[in-house]
């Protein structure tokens, strides 16, 4: 069966998801509210079923709007991905970076990112493909030769023969969940009572298979005290936000301030760790262009230096 629909309507589709809020997707895509509402319309009359539900209480996905962002979500940025990809196979100087899918949402990058502005204003010559993946896409496009380098958690790749990373700065963690919810009145982690966890749903994303992530994130959630009543997974990032904002359990991982939906998380921070996570850039080691290879090289060896939040060593646990 051949449906009427297309890459537009599908890209709206996703943003109006993340949101949920016309008026804010409209502003995010440039385009009036009129014409973004028009365009899920026929979206909608395309596959002939509703994917949001409408109320005076806001906008939600229906039963069929959520399966279909989950299933789809992935293939459509794939698709995307090698759209671009066969674009840059025409220029000769190219830098394919992987970013994961929270990029734009966390402040951890803010430095990184004004290196890579600098470097790109400095190599004109050279085109930069940045392309964002969820975590586990994120990994198996530089395993793949997908991309010549990603930027990633140093976790990804424990035990991951033929790559090669260097640290770029830590990462933050924090502790997210409603507003709503009873403990978002607490504004520090040691005043939350440990046994009250066991109550709680946390979610986590999916990275590698159910057993592996089950077994790294009670491992992660344990250093801080906490066990789960059970542990729930997502396929990407705005689901897992998406999540947290509708109360339906929490998550331990980054602070993400500009994440749609941002002012419905409350976010406390973690005490740090010695051995806390940090981002990291990859690259597969017998397979890196002088491009790519003078590119990593403008990444300080100090990654305390590029990190953005506040710690003193006297902080670490």
């Amino acid at each position: 069966m051949v449906y009427n629909i297309t890459f537009q309507q599908l890209a709206t589709f996703f943003a109006v998801a993340d949101h949920l809020n016309i008026s804010e997707t409209a502003n995010a895509m440039y385009i009036s509210q009129s014409a973004l509402s028009k365009t899920i319309h026929r979206l909608e009359d395309g596959l002939g079923m509703k994917l949001f539900l409408r109320s005076n209480r806001g906008l939600a996905l229906s039963k069929e709007g959520e399966f279909l962002y989950s299933k789809l979500r992935t293939p459509y940025n794939n698709m995307c991905k090698n759209i671009q990809l066969a674009k840059d196979m025409k220029k000769a100087k190219i830098i394919r970076i992987g970013y994961p899918s929270t990029y734009d949402a966390s402040n951890d990058y803010d430095k990184l990112k004004r290196l890579i502005d600098d470097y790109a204003a400095r190599h004109p010559e050279i085109e930069l493909s940045e392309i964002l993946y969820d975590f586990m896409d994120l990994k198996h496009a530089l395993l793949y030769g997908d991309v010549d380098i990603i930027f990633s958690h140093d976790f990804i790749f424990n035990n991951v023969p033929h790559v090669s990373t260097k640290r770029v700065c830590r990462s933050r963690t924090c502790l997210a969940m409603s507003k709503k919810h009873p403990f978002a009145v607490y504004n520090s982690f040691s005043e939350l009572i440990k046994e009250d966890f066991e109550k709680e749903y946390f979610y986590a994303l999916i990275i590698d298979d159910e057993i592996s992530d089950r077994e790294r994130s009670l491992s992660r959630l344990k250093k801080y005290g906490i066990v789960p009543k059970d542990m729930q997974y997502v396929l990407n990032f705005q689901s897992l936000m998406r999540a947290i904002r509708q109360g339906k359990g929490m998550t331990v991982g980054g602070y993400f301030p500009n994440v749609p939906g941002h002012e419905e998380i409350k976010f406390i921070d973690m005490p740090q760790k010695k051995d806390d996570p940090y981002l990291v850039v990859a690259w597969r080691t017998d397979d890196l262009s002088k491009e790519a290879q003078d590119f990593i090289n403008i990444i300080p060896d100090d990654p305390e230096g590029m990190t953005v939040f506040g710690h003193g060593k006297d902080e670490m646990l």
